[in-house]
């Protein structure tokens, strides 16, 4: 984002033409929030600042590690701050005593010395975004300070770093624990009501590419179902959301725009195609235990993962050899399904240790 457009950067010009368009919205809270005017609820106990960013896969892992410590300690204050507001995921805090959470502070000097003077915070988890420079600067200073996944190399010095990107497989994807691994198996049977076909999912591709591989689909096999999630597909498309629960009629593409749908689809489809891929809906996929495919392997998150999601640019044709050779298809499922269940092991156990960690602060 250029500096001049960034509501939580440094930049003056941007913050204000950020405040002058909140203030005309009557939004007075996102620009105290901007300037540090931040709060942490309740009176007494140390305070644990959790930083995601604007990305929702971010916002979603820091809710369910709030959710972890909360579990483990209830005399401490935690607050989180994020770019990007998810009322559906924040929703999932309600029930979590001394927990606040709002807009993140700017990346300017005043706004951050402001907030860390009025939270005061004992420790700091930054979870899967890349602090900005002044925030980086503030984090080297500051004693206990966690990092989750970090999206680009960390240049502060801090406690521990989980899943650092440096291209091993040593620690864990903390995301693989946002899978559902425990799946109902009744989606493919309620959409089909005894009909012998196959389901494929299409994820990330463009509407135009997308249309146009389920049109190529359908051709070939008019009685399967093609699903598509991310941008909705320019072919006429039943949207999951208003679907009736009824059998959904042969040769239809179903573009995905409810995200709770994802588990049931992993596991009724023969297989998934990443035309690019968002970590938290690959590791979903393969907890399903379909075949998965992905454009570009350099995008997956670990390297272990080239063993089980193939590079491919054109799905179609694997999808073809799938329909012809169950067992080849049975196997790349299962292959998928033990790599995700060995990173959501790994994951777990990480993800308690950083609990671990905070209690013992």
């Amino acid at each position: 984002m250029n500096a001049w457009k960034d509501p939580f950067g440094s930049n003056r010009l941007a913050l204000w033409l950020a405040d002058r368009s909140d203030r005309k919205q009557g939004r007075i809270s996102r620009i105290a929030a901007r300037w540090g005017w931040l709060t942490p609820l309740g009176e007494r106990g140390k305070v644990v600042w959790v930083m995601a960013g604007a990305d929702r896969n971010s916002v979603r892992l820091a809710v369910e590690l709030i959710r972890a410590i909360r579990e483990k300690r209830l005399d401490i204050r935690l607050i989180l701050t994020y770019e990007q507001e998810y009322p559906d995921l924040l929703i999932l805090l309600d029930d979590c005593d001394k927990t606040g959470w709002g807009l993140a502070p700017s990346d300017h000097p005043l706004a951050l010395a402001r907030a860390m003077e009025r939270l005061g915070p004992y420790g700091i988890i930054v979870v899967n975004t890349h602090p900005r420079p002044n925030l980086s600067k503030l984090l080297a200073g500051q004693k206990r300070v966690l990092v989750v996944n970090p999206p680009l190399a960390v240049d502060f010095s801090c406690e521990r770093i989980y899943n650092d990107r440096t291209g091993n497989d040593s620690t864990a994807d903390m995301q693989a624990i946002l899978a559902q691994a425990q799946i109902d198996p009744n989606f493919k049977s309620l959409i089909s009501q005894g009909t012998e076909r196959h389901l494929w999912w299409l994820h990330g591709a463009s509407a135009e590419t997308s249309s146009a591989l389920a049109e190529q689909q359908l051709s070939r096999d008019a009685n399967d179902i093609v699903f598509v999630s991310g941008l909705r597909p320019l072919k006429d498309s039943l949207a999951i959301s208003t679907w009736d629960r009824s059998p959904i009629t042969s040769g239809r593409v179903v573009w995905i725009d409810d995200e709770k749908w994802l588990p049931a689809i992993s596991a009724a489809v023969t297989a998934t195609h990443f035309a690019h891929i968002d970590p938290v809906v690959l590791w979903q996929a393969m907890a399903g235990g379909a075949a998965v495919s992905c454009a570009e392997q350099d995008e997956l998150p670990k390297p272990a993962l080239r063993a089980a999601v193939i590079a491919c640019g054109d799905p179609l044709p694997l999808w073809q050899n799938y329909r012809a050779n169950p067992i080849l298809t049975r196997q790349a499922g299962d292959n998928a399904r033990r790599l995700f269940w060995q990173e959501r092991r790994q994951a777990e156990i990480e993800s308690q240790e950083l609990v671990t960690r905070v209690f013992e602060w």
